[in-house]
């Protein structure tokens, strides 16, 4: 079981009949605090991003090396593969060799197996835990009575696969396994990866004392990982006693309907936080713009459709073309839809180092970005960042020290001086360039 390096005695435990557990303060701290620290309980690679990130480190690597008996899994050492075969792949190998074809969850049936596996070896729980931080699976919230009829259907064609992954002698009633598949849809995380390309899900896993912080649309704190090291990080002064809580969502500026119906169907509860109730009692922002919110939403499925056509061709110019119409807008600057398509439009530029047309978009949704999450949040850190990027390519230099000396102080805060990408070739020479 992986611990925290943190010391726990910056959050404690507190259990209400409200809320069920939750994590407080024992202190007041400033901003960019690491008040927990923790490595997973059980994680896989996504599918689509298997062959370009470690499965054991996950650190993006360009000359990994594939495991020579299942041709299946991938490391960027040696080191990498023995951490690995221990955690996990020394069961797993034989039956990854033999499934064929691999369906495309093939990783949510591995996280299963994976848990059920410790959860198998492990001491039950006696309600004296239930005070305290969580030590096993089976201690988390599963909601598995309140699944749905498409996701009770999802867990029945994982059985197959997730059967042929378990040993006999670790094989439990189907029951215990859909309680435990519950948990992971309630209290799994998407490992990120940060980076100049911006953030990118590249796994899943399940963090079991990270799982104990709640949910908040205005939250004071931020998740950051580091390759598989998750951190919770506060991005606001917080007082002894106030509630640690981050924000499920990556998206910016999402209506309080969509921000409800989405925690409700995910993890079965209706947020009551300040600007949830303040939203509610608002009038409805997107009155008389049906047409044009209707209009974005197919422009933006045609848009990644073409992307996924140009990643092929190499042929950018009708996704640049589609981008063009987006750097005007009757929409309001804020609208989520519209910031989610100049995000994906500010991204490729920056990939296919279009910087002009980056620099254009990414001027659109920086005020947005800064609205939305605050003075501190590691996405907003990322996009001053390859905003700063995109300027110094223009030779805008001014331009570019205003946001690289802004993505510094942010970065510092949200990432700490330590992470990875602070220490990364390519940060380093973009901050340290008007030192």
């Amino acid at each position: 079981m992986a611990v925290s390096a943190i010391p726990m005695e910056y959050v404690r435990v507190v259990k209400s009949a409200t809320c069920g557990r939750s994590l407080v303060f024992t202190s007041k701290f400033a901003p960019g605090q690491c008040i927990l620290e923790e490595l997973p309980c059980a994680y896989t690679v996504k599918n689509d991003r298997r062959g370009s990130f470690c499965d054991f480190c996950l650190k993006k690597c360009s000359t990994l090396k594939k495991c020579s008996r299942c041709n299946y899994v991938s490391y960027c050492n040696k080191s990498c593969q023995i951490g690995d075969w221990a955690r996990c792949h020394k069961q797993e190998c034989k039956t990854l060799k033999k499934i064929h074809p691999r369906p495309p969850d093939l990783h949510v049936a591995q996280l299963l197996s994976q848990l059920i596996r410790k959860q198998s070896k492990s001491a039950p729980c006696t309600q004296e835990d239930e005070d305290c931080f969580p030590t096993t699976v089976d201690q988390l919230e599963s909601n598995h009575e309140k699944l749905s009829d498409t996701k009770r259907n999802h867990f029945e064609s994982l059985l197959c696969v997730l059967k042929q992954f378990l040993e006999e002698d670790v094989l439990a009633e189907p029951s215990s396994w859909l309680k435990m598949y519950g948990a992971t849809l309630c209290n799994g995380f998407s490992i990120m990866d940060y980076g100049l390309y911006g953030l990118i899900d590249i796994a899943n896993g399940v963090y079991l004392r990270a799982s104990m912080v709640n949910h908040s649309c205005d939250p004071n704190c931020a998740l950051v990982f580091d390759g598989r090291k998750l951190q919770v990080r506060t991005v606001k002064d917080v007082k002894e006693g106030e509630e640690c809580t981050i924000s499920y969502f990556t998206a910016v500026n999402y209506p309080t309907k969509e921000r409800q119906a989405f925690l409700d169907h995910v993890h079965y509860f209706t947020c009551k936080c300040v600007k949830c109730i303040e939203e509610i009692n608002a009038l409805e922002p997107d009155a008389g713009l049906t047409e044009e919110i209707l209009g974005l939403e197919k422009s933006k499925e045609e848009i990644e459709m073409q992307i996924q056509f140009a990643l092929i061709t190499k042929d950018w110019t009708k996704v640049l073309q589609k981008f063009e119409t987006y750097l005007r807008s009757c929409l309001p600057a804020h609208h989520y839809l519209l910031v989610e398509v100049r995000d994906l439009a500010f991204g490729i530029c920056c990939t296919i180092e279009s910087w002009g047309k980056a620099a254009q978009m990414g001027q659109l949704i920086t005020k947005p970005y800064r609205d939305h999450y605050g003075p501190y949040h590691p996405s907003l850190g990322i996009h001053l960042l390859r905003m700063g990027q995109a300027l110094l390519n223009l030779k805008r230099f001014q331009e570019a020290r205003k946001y690289l000396t802004e993505a510094k102080s942010v970065l510092e805060v949200t990432h700490g001086p330590q992470h990875s990408l602070m220490k990364s070739t390519s940060v380093q020479k973009l901050l340290c360039r008007f030192r």
